[in-house]
């Protein structure tokens, strides 16, 4: 048997020759409904093979090592900027006191209004034009052991000084290099003033916190003190009223809302101190045609109570609060967990292919049934007349 006779054997779409078909009306009508049906499934299979759905998939956080951005923006009204210290620590050990890098400090009218915005050193140098060999005092602020003469030429020196031995500073009324530089009455002057903060803090990815508390910061051997003597002596009432218009840890991304964005806490008690503890959660998006984005989602329970202010018995030229210290502080714990939200078509090309295969076979079949139906009972009743 010549190789086509071979072939056509295997034809399983054996052809009816044109004149034994018999077309109809009916006919017509299934078929173009049929097309229709075909083109609507088709059309809704395209829809469902270009939709793209977001997997979640949660797993453990393997990562070691990593840094973590916080960025704030956070209103004080009632607090001038230069009292104000911003302070990180965390389980690890590490300790940034009186943070600058990366934030900024913004003055602020008691309407709210602008008034500059600087770094968090707000201090002047105060050395310009002294004597070189011109050596100040630092009234007795000179830590145990340390041989020699000190020199305390600014009054950032002396409050430097201060701050080794424990001691609290004040508005620097009386010290000599203060008042040459005009400290007090700068105090004075920003006493009625708000401060804005905003920008990124750079933390290990671990168990900690940051906190915005009254005075200069400095470590003890078993804790963490602020020199609150200008901020509990003020003639102005000093609150930690606060507005949250901020908060949120690593990238930015527009599916991920921040809970604390938005809070307003108001305080007429100057000794108040807030809490917010957060969790973190590490979470990556998988986008189909962009590159994978890591950042954090949190949740966040909050506490606020008032306390009692008193002196450290072991510091007693140092002011602070008993139970606690005035302020507003953020406390947030790291999830061993991390979300992974991948973006998935809902079908592969190949099941799309299938599905069209499927509606149209489908729609032709049962368009068949239903056309050879109709023209069967169109022959049963022109008997019937013909009888």
């Amino acid at each position: 048997m010549p190789p086509r006779r071979r072939l056509t054997a295997f034809d399983a779409f054996t052809k009816t020759v044109e004149d034994a078909r018999v077309r109809t009306t009916a006919g017509g009508v299934v078929t173009i409904v049929a097309v229709v049906i075909i083109i609507l499934l088709i059309v809704s299979e395209w829809s469902d093979y270009r939709r793209i759905v977001n997997r979640p998939e949660l797993i453990v956080d393997k990562t070691r090592g990593e840094r973590l951005n916080i960025n704030l923006n956070i209103t004080f009204p009632t607090i001038p900027c230069e009292i104000l210290t911003l302070d990180v620590m965390d389980v690890s050990g590490e300790q940034q006191t009186e943070v600058t890098h990366g934030i900024i400090k913004t003055r602020l009218n008691e309407d709210g209004s602008v008034i500059s915005t600087e770094q968090l050193d707000l201090h002047s140098t105060g050395d310009k034009g002294l004597d070189p060999g011109y050596c100040g005092p630092c009234y007795g602020a000179v830590p145990v052991g340390e041989e020699g003469t000190r020199c305390c030429n600014t009054c950032e020196d002396v409050r430097r000084a201060y701050q080794e031995v424990g001691w609290a500073f004040g508005d620097g009324h009386g010290v000599e290099q203060c008042e040459r530089e005009n400290y007090p009455k700068r105090l004075q002057e920003m006493a009625h003033e708000g401060c804005n903060i905003a920008g990124t803090l750079s933390v290990n990815k671990v168990v900690g916190n940051f906190h915005f508390a009254p005075g200069k910061s400095y470590s003890s051997p078993n804790t963490h003190l602020h020199d609150l003597n200008i901020y509990e002596t003020s003639a102005v009432r000093h609150t930690f009223t606060h507005h949250i218009h901020h908060l949120s840890f690593g990238p930015h991304h527009h599916t991920v809302s921040n809970p604390l964005d938005g809070t307003v806490k108001e305080t007429d008690e100057r000794n108040f101190n807030y809490m917010y503890f957060v969790k973190v959660v590490s979470t990556r998006f998988e986008r189909i045609g962009t590159l994978p984005l890591d950042t954090n989602q949190y949740s966040v329970t909050s506490h606020e109570r008032a306390i009692r202010g008193g002196r450290d018995e072991d510091h007693p030229n140092t002011m602070h609060a008993r139970g606690g210290i005035p302020g507003v502080f953020f406390s947030y714990d790291i999830s061993p967990m991390k979300v992974i939200n991948r973006e998935e078509r809902s079908k592969s090309f190949g099941s799309f292919l299938i599905g069209v295969c499927a509606v149209a076979g489908g729609v032709l079949a049962v368009a068949s049934v239903i056309d050879r139906g109709v023209w069967e009972a169109d022959k049963a009743l022109n008997r019937k007349k013909a009888v």
